[in-house]
């Protein structure tokens, strides 16, 4: 008798204490989201930006930097179906200089180099599900367009029908430097450069896109996108200089949007990818 009424004890104990952890690992799990909120809302306002280039049906195409056109459509479903909404960077920079409000889960969704294939492809599926997206040219790639029938990169007339879709914000890419291997390796100084002479050739570059998109396009940017992401202490001096109110890098990791102007230059951008499923891509972006 005394064995069964201990063993009956010994499990009502047991059960008490399963009880006891579970409540206790409810509310730790509590505490600790709402700490985690608390904290991000101390670093400032989570906005993800998402770096993608050219888009193709041609399988044998795909790779690190071109994705399907199924692949974008279900990234932007998949967005939009978990309450994102896409914003321009335009409008970080008003959030941050004019405190215009933000909505709740904005995400910046970034196409590099202007391929002909983003107004072909990327423009129909903004306007399908009413997104935005921020599209970066490369100023010598545009002129060249405009005067050869056959290339892969946007003419200007086609930038100016993406602008005007009130679906894209256009940014500079700069005029000639995106490239890598030769003396310079996108927009960074060389060495043994003096400041003067780097200075003068980045202005000069990056003024040289931006009176052709004005004469050609009427678009004056106000973003200007690192060539490679390859950013040095006097590219952002200078790309501060020549008006731009943000730029983007390509590091991938979130970024928290304070109050700080500084906060909007060289923004992080984790790059899309083809070869992996749309679930399992924002999972990494989005959980920080």
């Amino acid at each position: 008798m005394s064995k069964t009424k201990l063993t009956k004890n010994q499990t009502r104990i047991c059960l008490i204490c399963t009880t006891i952890i579970f409540i206790i690992i409810i509310f730790a799990d509590y505490f600790s989201r709402n700490v985690s909120q608390t904290m991000t809302k101390q670093k400032g306002i989570f906005i993800p930006i998402i770096m993608y280039h050219s888009i193709s049906r041609d399988e044998s195409m795909q790779n690190d930097y071109v994705i399907s056109p199924i692949t974008l459509e279900k990234d932007i479903v998949y967005l939009k179906q978990k309450g994102y909404t896409p914003i321009f960077v335009q409008e970080i920079i008003d959030y941050v200089h004019i405190d215009t409000p933000l909505p709740e889960k904005p995400i910046v969704l970034t196409f590099d180099d202007g391929f002909s294939d983003n107004l072909e492809y990327l423009l129909p599926l903004l306007e399908k599900y009413d997104f935005k997206a921020t599209v970066s040219v490369v100023g010598s790639y545009t002129e060249i367009s405009d005067n050869s029938k056959i290339n892969p990169y946007l003419k200007s007339e086609e930038i100016t029908k993406l602008y005007e879709s009130c679906h894209v914000e256009i940014a500079n890419h700069s005029y000639d430097m995106h490239s890598t291997g030769g003396v310079r390796n996108g927009c960074s100084i060389i060495s043994g450069e003096s400041y003067e002479e780097y200075r003068n050739t980045l202005l000069t570059d990056l003024d040289k896109t931006q009176k052709y998109l004005m004469e050609n396009c009427k678009i004056l940017p106000t973003v200007f996108t690192y060539p490679y992401g390859f950013v040095c202490e006097p590219s952002m001096r200078i790309v501060k200089s020549a008006g731009f109110k943000a730029s983007l890098g390509v590091e991938e990791k979130p970024n928290f949007i304070t109050k700080d102007p500084d906060c909007l230059y060289n923004l992080n951008r984790y790059n899309r990818p083809s070869g992996i499923e749309t679930e399992d891509f924002f999972e990494k972006v989005l959980d920080f």
